[in-house]
């Protein structure tokens, strides 16, 4: 089944939620070593800083989601479709498959927030499916 526009930007809000998640749990461990750093700082970090490349595998899913979303997009509802299974891979359990994999799953360990924005996240998936 194709995901509706409906659903996806659901998923899309999710996400969001859960890259919030993500960003703050590393923010914690980044500056646990480094002590508290300006928010401007920390961005920089997160753009620059190879210790925090992992995240970017989920940013890069959401900005394509975004543009699948756009008002009048182009795209077919199989590109909307490999989109939500790209997300769903990314995000489900794959013993040390990735580094986003290793670094996702020690966030799920450390951070309940993380494990929250998980769940809801993998909920509007399933919706999407079920769509």
């Amino acid at each position: 089944m194709t995901p509706r526009l409906g659903s996806l930007q659901d998923v899309r809000h999710d996400l969001l939620d859960l890259h919030r998640a993500l960003v703050e749990a590393e923010r914690r461990n980044y500056e646990r070593g480094r002590g508290r750093l300006p928010d401007r700082d920390f961005l920089e970090a997160l753009i620059n800083d190879p210790a925090l490349g992992w995240l970017s595998a989920l940013t890069a899913l959401i900005v394509r989601l975004d543009e699948l979303l756009e008002e009048g997009s182009p795209e077919p509802a199989s590109e909307r479709e490999h989109c939500v299974a790209q997300i769903r891979k990314l995000l489900k359990p794959a013993a040390g498959a990735t580094e986003f994999h290793r670094k996702y799953a020690e966030a799920l360990q450390q951070s309940p927030d993380v494990v929250v924005a998980h769940g809801k996240a993998m909920r509007a998936l399933e919706r999407a499916k079920a769509l």
